[in-house]
């Protein structure tokens, strides 16, 4: 839950070492990992510095390094509505 209190922008700088981290577990150079996933090294450049992406470009990433199994995880979830969250919550 640590990764939780941290700000905005504090999450974004840990998830970019991480990508950088695997991205040089894989061996590749930010300008292949880019080619893969479509876009320039200088916006690979930008995530790996925590700079932000699009979520499909964060998508992308997780699928290249395999690591798409949460994402799943929330995609086969029951699907509620807002306000069946809320009433489910206040019960």
């Amino acid at each position: 839950m640590y990764a939780l209190a941290k700000l905005d922008g504090e999450v974004l700088v840990v998830m970019g070492e991480k990508l950088r981290a695997l991205r040089k577990q894989k061996r590749y150079s930010q300008a292949q990992l880019a080619e893969r996933i479509g876009v320039s090294r200088k916006h690979m450049c930008d995530i790996e510095a925590g700079r932000g992406t699009t979520l499909l470009t964060f998508i992308k990433l997780l699928k290249e390094f395999r690591k798409s199994d949460k994402l799943l995880e929330i995609l086969s979830g029951p699907s509620l509505s807002p306000k069946d969250t809320f009433e489910k919550e206040h019960a």
